[in-house]
């Protein structure tokens, strides 16, 4: 056997290699059952200022514990095979410009919202039920999809610029 692959076996490598990587990719999703989980948990939440607004001191705090569990669980082991995440990412996978590009676009949209609720000064009867209705539905309806997306982003920026899709 030789030390040294030659040209051929080390481009048939590198080929596994990516295709293991986007194999790895497509497997991250959770458990549907996290994403209706959390739907009712946003339902709740924006629900609980229309129907109890005595709830309004401790709902945080609800809220605040339930994603700090969260969180705990994905960085443990057991914890992420429980919420449906039998992989994860790779954080070299993913390159700082398109990071730094989905939290830029995170930060705007909740600066963009909280200017259009500052500027618009108009009740509507149970809007907060009606919003986390509709986020529920979203959640529930497209949180496959949107992580899907998410993993397609990864995988286009992880060969972006790179001759032959080699990062």
């Amino acid at each position: 056997m030789a030390e040294h692959p030659s040209p051929e076996e080390a481009a048939r490598a590198l080929r596994d290699v990516d295709r293991r990587r986007d194999q790895a990719l497509g497997e991250l999703h959770g458990a549907k059952w996290v994403d209706v989980a959390f739907a009712l948990v946003v339902f709740l939440y924006l629900a609980s200022a229309d129907f109890l607004p005595s709830a309004a001191e401790w709902k945080g705090l609800v809220l605040a514990v339930l994603v700090v569990g969260y969180v705990l669980m994905l960085r443990s082991r057991r914890g992420a095979a429980l919420l449906g995440h039998r992989v994860r990412a790779d954080k070299s996978a993913i390159r700082p410009r398109f990071a730094f590009g989905v939290a830029l676009f995170f930060v705007a949209a909740c600066v963009a919202a909280a200017v259009a609720l500052a500027l618009t000064h108009v009740r509507i009867p149970y809007g907060n039920t009606i919003l986390g209705a509709v986020l529920a539905i979203v959640l529930i309806a497209f949180g496959q999809h949107l992580r899907r997306g998410l993993a397609a982003l990864i995988r286009r920026s992880r060969s972006e610029g790179a001759p032959h899709g080699h990062a």
